[in-house]
């Protein structure tokens, strides 16, 4: 059987696309901290080598979201949607 050049060519698009899956997953796994994982690293190094479905699984359920602080300054008196509303539309 021969291939087209067409289908050669979206052979190795594909090629290339599952391997810059797998390499982004690896790199994201391994500095991600084993705390914010769902599963174990090892596991999760594993799966990413399925076709397409590993990397893509891990990038949507292999981390925990991050908790995220409170920076903001707090301001008494004011409340927040009227210092919002000042520093956008200054005094009216």
């Amino acid at each position: 059987m021969q291939l087209s050049p067409i289908e050669i060519l979206l052979f190795t698009l594909v090629g290339v696309v599952e391997l810059g899956l797998l390499i982004a997953a690896w790199i994201v796994l391994f500095r991600t901290p084993a705390a914010r994982l769902t599963l174990p690293k090892w596991a999760w190094a594993v799966i990413c080598l399925v076709q397409f479905v590993g990397p893509i699984a891990f990038f949507v359920a292999g981390r925990k979201p991050r908790q995220v602080e409170d920076t903001a300054p707090q301001v008494e008196g004011a409340g927040t949607t009227q210092r919002v509303v000042d520093d956008l539309y200054g005094d009216r």
